[in-house]
């Protein structure tokens, strides 16, 4: 499955923003600088995810992003078919129409919706979740 650099980009900073939730807004320079983003597009990831409710932003010198619902009710899912929904639905291909079962169409169809299953069972809150057991595997020491 291929992620775009929209998608990727977008999940960074609902992620960056998920491990500052409840602290107040973020500005999008730093989440630029953290997650390794052109700021530019940035911008433009943010708009549609705050279009979308996943994001609230605020202006002025205090202002910035933060997220809009809780970590744990935002899944990867959800943030593919808002960034990348249309183009998604546009390389799609249709079913041949054949006289027998085509089994190499049923398959890959098959890869997606497990596809699907997956990124629908993975949150902001999942993410959080496997860097904190990853953080805790580097620190350990005997």
């Amino acid at each position: 499955m291929r992620v775009s650099s929209r998608a990727d980009y977008g999940v960074r900073a609902l992620f960056d923003l998920a491990e500052r939730y409840g602290r107040g807004p973020t500005q999008s320079r730093d989440i630029a600088a953290r997650q390794g983003i052109p700021e530019a597009y940035l911008h433009q990831v943010l708009g549609a995810l705050n279009r979308a409710g996943f994001v609230r932003s605020t202006r002025g010198p205090l202002g910035g992003h933060e997220l809009a619902r809780e970590p744990d009710q935002i899944t990867l899912w959800d943030v593919l078919q808002i960034l990348d929904g249309e183009a998604r639905r546009a390389h799609q291909h249709p079913h041949p129409d054949l006289d027998e079962p085509d089994v190499v169409h049923e398959t890959w169809h098959e890869l997606q919706e497990r596809s699907v299953e997956y990124l629908r069972s993975i949150t902001l809150d999942t993410l959080r979740q496997r860097r904190r057991e990853r953080v805790a595997v580097a620190n350990y020491s005997i």
